[in-house]
């Protein structure tokens, strides 16, 4: 019921792992508020987040808009499963920047 955000000293990623929730969302919050500090580019790796509600919704809503106030570049680098449900559920994958691409979609026989 952890999560928590690194930065890596190789590409310079927000790394979010675990739960992105209610439970979450004020530690997360600091500590994204913190990473974002004299930053040109955020690139969000959301590849380990276990489960995602309404709460993890609106840090990374906030988060995009955070950016683009600030002229911070944002890009959604990766993300889980989790994620990509709720985005694909609500029709926000295209607002975060996830483009369903049709041509890697199984195709009926």
């Amino acid at each position: 019921m952890t999560t928590g955000a690194a930065q890596s000293s190789s590409d310079d990623r927000i790394v979010l792992e675990g739960e992105l929730t209610i439970y979450t969302a004020a530690e997360t919050f600091a500590r994204l508020r913190g990473a974002l500090q004299d930053r040109d580019l955020c690139d969000l790796d959301l590849s380990a987040i276990s489960e995602m509600d309404s709460a993890g919704l609106q840090l990374l809503l906030w988060l995009k808009q955070t950016c683009e106030a600030q002229g911070t570049r944002f890009r959604l680098v990766a993300h889980s499963e989790a994620v990509a449900a709720v985005l694909e559920l609500l029709q926000l994958a295209p607002r975060l920047g996830i483009v369903s691409d049709p041509l890697t979609e199984e195709q009926p026989a």
